[in-house]
């Protein structure tokens, strides 16, 4: 579902001259759909930060030229259009080329037809810095890649944060044997990308189980092996809610490993601490 928001901008970027390609990002979209690892992660990380988007918006009132012909358009005149996914979390939608915006309509019928403006990386990382922006990020080609970069991937890419450090594996105690199954370097991060289609499945499917409470979504990150990884909140700790969890997952995962795990305290404060629930029961109602 789309709808549009009134948001003051500096400054609108008209498209002029050379034709938006993209030809690394979409390179690097390529490769992530192909195989989500650590290393296509960061291709697509340092893809974005070159990258030019373009991006639909709605013009209301009249746009004056000057006398060399460039459009003159206030702020108040230009209704950004956001997104919202089935989970009700918002984006704005951009496209690699104009081809791209060519596979999504995002208005009726009877509302006015959207025009493209150029943004680049820091133009969104900008407008999340805006604490009344609710948008959690940016949504690339959608309604075909949907590929989903949070705001914080966009803030890395920006240059304007650091990409979390992992921490450094301690040196073993000489004396003692090391644990055969040790899990080393975890990490939980938000998705650097975000599975839509997968995403709401799983959200269908825990609305057809009364028993589950909430649901929590991060990115597990052990080493160079990345995993989805589900958090579930339910009245009965009971393993097939799990299984069932994992199998409306696993088809839409794109080979990535789905994990599926009961909430604890632990998890609560250490792992999702201010996530927003993927699945509440309490909204569904």
């Amino acid at each position: 579902m789309a709808k549009d928001k009134k948001k003051k901008k500096k400054k609108v970027k008209a498209i002029q001259g050379t034709p938006i390609v993209n030809p690394e990002l979409r390179t690097a979209i390529d490769g992530l759909k192909a195989e989500n690892s650590v290393a296509t992660q960061a291709a697509l990380t340092e893809a974005l930060k070159e990258c030019k988007l373009l991006s639909p918006v709605i013009f209301d009132g009249e746009m004056n030229k000057d006398a060399n012909g460039r459009v003159s358009i206030k702020p108040s005149q230009v209704r950004f259009i956001l997104i919202n996914t089935k989970d009700g979390r918002t984006y704005f939608p951009a496209f690699t080329d104009i081809e791209e915006t060519k596979k999504f309509k995002v208005t009726g019928e009877k509302d006015p037809q959207p025009q493209n403006v150029v943004r680049t990386i820091k133009d969104f990382d900008q407008i999340f810095s805006d604490p009344a922006n609710k948008a959690l990020g940016v949504v690339i080609n959608p309604g075909s890649d949907n590929i989903i970069i949070p705001k914080n991937l966009i803030s890395v890419a920006a240059g304007t944060k650091e990409m979390p450090a992992v921490p450094k594996q301690a040196m073993p105690d000489q004396n003692q044997a090391p644990l055969p199954n040790a899990v080393l370097n975890v990490r939980y991060v938000e998705p650097s990308i975000y599975p839509t289609r997968m995403i709401n499945a799983v959200y269908d499917h825990c609305a057809s189980v009364p028993e589950i409470d909430r649901v929590f979504f991060k990115q597990k990150m052990a080493g160079n092996m990345v995993s989805f990884w589900l958090a579930v909140e339910a009245d009965t700790n009971d393993q097939a809610i799990l299984d069932g969890i994992i199998e409306a997952a696993t088809p839409l995962a794109k080979d990535v490993p789905v994990e599926c795990v009961f909430m604890t305290e632990n998890l609560m404060k250490n792992v999702i601490k201010d996530t927003v629930a993927l699945y509440d029961r309490v909204l569904e109602l």
